[in-house]
């Protein structure tokens, strides 16, 4: 009796630490891309270079920005600075678009860029496997605004992160 008790309590421990591993491993944290790729700036020019990789890695179903999704990653820009996006999608079957919305309630309707020219083109349609596209955006405004992927459901899905744009200060990204 008492060795079939402990060989269930250590199946069911076992079982226990591979649940633990594997939930572990599907974290946006544990695939996420350095930070240091993401973002760069030159404070002289008062540029940010943003690198948006959509479907980088298979965090959030791959539903995410260079590993982040659902609003883990956080880009603040000061007021008055130029902001360069590339947008690439890294993924295999899915189109993806990148662009800069209001923080307003998700909605699937199409949803209006905060800034002139803050998108990949037709970012309904999004971009093709493998697709890159660049835009560039004038931080015009200080707010809280959403990068998010604008193809029907992916940002309900969780393909959507945070742009905060300051009053002063300097560029940074924090996860």
């Amino acid at each position: 009796m008492q060795t079939r008790g402990l060989l269930n309590l250590a199946g069911a421990l076992l079982v226990t630490a591979l649940l633990g591993a594997t939930l572990a491993s599907c974290g946006s944290s544990g695939e996420s891309v350095k930070t240091s790729s993401i973002l760069t700036s030159d404070a002289a020019a008062r540029t940010v270079g943003l690198l948006l990789v959509s479907g980088s890695t298979g965090a959030d179903g791959g539903f995410n920005f260079d590993g982040y999704g659902n609003g883990a990653m956080r880009v603040s820009v000061p007021l008055g600075w130029r902001v360069d996006v590339t947008c690439k999608n890294a993924s295999a079957i899915l189109s993806h678009s990148c662009a800069i919305v209001d923080d307003r309630p998700l909605s699937p309707f199409r949803t209006p860029t905060a800034f002139p020219g803050a998108s990949t083109p037709e970012p309904e349609g999004g971009l093709e496997p493998g697709a890159s596209a660049s835009f560039t955006f004038l931080a015009a405004r200080v707010g809280t605004f959403r990068i998010a992927c604008l193809v029907s459901g992916h940002e309900i899905d969780g393909m959507w992160d945070w742009l905060v744009v300051t009053p002063a200060g300097l560029p940074k990204l924090t996860t």
